[in-house]
């Protein structure tokens, strides 16, 4: 099935989200490159409520599968798709904590990654992603709604 397909066979509050998170993504990546990633939440929180998901019933793991495809469309890191996926998700008044982990690689380097827990299981992310990376310690700066 073609994107185009796909994309219409969606509702229209999961086309709407689409339509957001492609606007959002690279604005979220550019954002957390030139102003930080606290910076980035604060501009995130005051952009307000998305009242027109909200109103469409589309639950959490909905809303992570939909910012996946839409990072997967504009080439986003896991950091942006991340934190615009909380954005939509405290807005249906989820308790959802930021992650951020890492892990040593085979050459070495450390490698960092971010992802979003939901009832204590990562909602963009395998279930493993607790074997392959350390996770950090969250502060209630991290996981504030």
């Amino acid at each position: 099935m073609s994107r185009l397909r796909k994309y219409r066979a969606l509702t229209p509050a999961a086309r709407t989200l689409v339509r957001q998170s492609i606007l959002l993504l690279p604005l979220v990546a550019l954002s957390l490159r030139l102003r930080g990633m606290a910076r980035t939440r604060a501009l995130l929180q005051r952009l307000g409520r998305n009242k027109a998901h909200r109103a469409a019933t589309l639950g959490p793991r909905e809303i992570a599968r939909l910012v996946d495809a839409s990072a997967a469309l504009v080439h986003a890191s896991c950091l942006p798709r991340t934190l615009v996926l909380w954005h939509f998700v405290r807005d249906l008044g989820a308790a959802a904590e930021l992650r951020l982990g890492v892990s040593r690689q085979a050459d070495g380097r450390l490698a960092a990654h971010a992802w979003l827990e939901f009832d204590g299981q990562p909602l963009n992310e395998a279930a493993d992603v607790f074997e392959r990376y350390a996770a950090l310690p969250s502060t209630p700066e991290q996981i504030s709604p």
